[in-house]
């Protein structure tokens, strides 16, 4: 039998809830000093140790910098552009939105024929997303979720997969914007969680 040792006493715990409670999204990076890959790896290490219901190893992830972004922010906005009604400040937000970060990692997650594994796939490269974010707070770095419509426009989310080197079929779930932090995050209301407890 294992002895139960969880208790918020643990030597893990004041560390761990530490750095998630101090986590923020944080814009402030030197646009120069781009992630190395060491540190890199060792967040998407994190990463990939998320839950995974039927191990399907759903977790994708490219990671680019330097004139890569670039190119990828062309690629968005270049068919936005053929639309109508599409105001330039937009176009040119969309053109540069890779270069508010030196480091930039997508992570998508892995079509599967099973629709329940496809559906559960998601929510685990999800969770992987918050473990790099989590890593990179207890690490120094600044980070920050992003979306825009390389992740939500069907079209351009298809010509950025192909960009990228995914699969048709995978699914952009987050654009994580990684750098050194040149200032504090601004400041953010923590919400009180809305809890119910059911015991009958």
């Amino acid at each position: 039998m294992v002895e139960s040792t969880a208790t918020l006493s643990n030597t893990h715990w004041p560390a761990v809830a530490a750095t998630i409670r101090s986590r923020r999204s944080n814009p402030n990076v030197d646009p120069d000093r781009p992630v190395d890959r060491e540190t890199v790896e060792e967040l998407l290490s994190l990463a990939v140790t998320a839950p995974n219901h039927y191990r399907t190893n759903p977790f994708r992830f490219v990671v680019f910098a330097g004139p890569a972004r670039n190119r990828l922010g062309a690629i968005v906005a270049d068919i936005l552009a053929g639309r109508p009604d599409q105001k330039e400040s937009f176009l040119e937000r969309q053109r540069v939105q890779y270069l508010r970060a030196p480091t930039v990692v997508a992570i998508a997650s892995a079509a599967d024929e099973d629709p329940i594994k496809h559906f559960e796939n998601k929510y685990a490269v999800a969770a992987a997303a918050q473990n790099i974010l989590i890593g990179a707070a207890a690490a120094g770095l600044a980070a920050a979720w992003r979306s825009g419509p390389g992740m939500t426009d069907p079209e351009v989310s298809t010509a950025v997969k192909e960009a990228l080197g995914l699969a048709p079929t995978d699914e952009i779930v987050s654009f994580v914007y990684l750098g050194y932090p040149i200032g504090p995050p601004g400041p953010k209301d923590t919400p009180q969680p809305q809890i119910k407890y059911l015991e009958e």
